[in-house]
């Protein structure tokens, strides 16, 4: 029983990052929905982040989504961990779990755009 318990949980577990294929290529996903992803980015990053794949103007003070997608080292447990505690001058936004998800999913499918 305990066996098939930890099974369960580990098939869950956050963090994972699964590749999906799509009509457009290959998006990354980290366990997430990025298109409920770039509804969030939209609601509450678009003031300060440019949020779209190729944003018209993004902030002087923050890099836009696209940019962060593209450095190197940017994985979906460092953004979940970003996302969760808030850096600088980004506001507390207390996100969901499913939200965080979410966002790091829409930020991932933005790689090569």
């Amino acid at each position: 029983m305990r066996r098939w318990v930890f099974a369960v949980v580990m098939a869950g577990a956050p963090g994972i990052v699964l590749a999906q294929g799509t009509a457009q290529g290959t998006t990354q996903r980290a366990g997430g929905d990025a298109v409920a992803g770039r509804a969030v980015a939209q609601t509450w990053c678009a003031s300060c982040h440019g949020v779209d794949a190729r944003p018209a103007a993004a902030s002087d003070q923050a890099p836009g989504f696209a940019a962060i997608a593209g450095r190197a080292g940017v994985t979906a447990d460092g953004l979940r961990v970003f996302l969760t505690k808030p850096h600088g001058r980004m506001p507390d936004l207390s996100l969901s779990r499913a939200d965080i998800a979410d966002t790091v999913a829409y930020i991932l499918s933005l790689r090569g755009k």
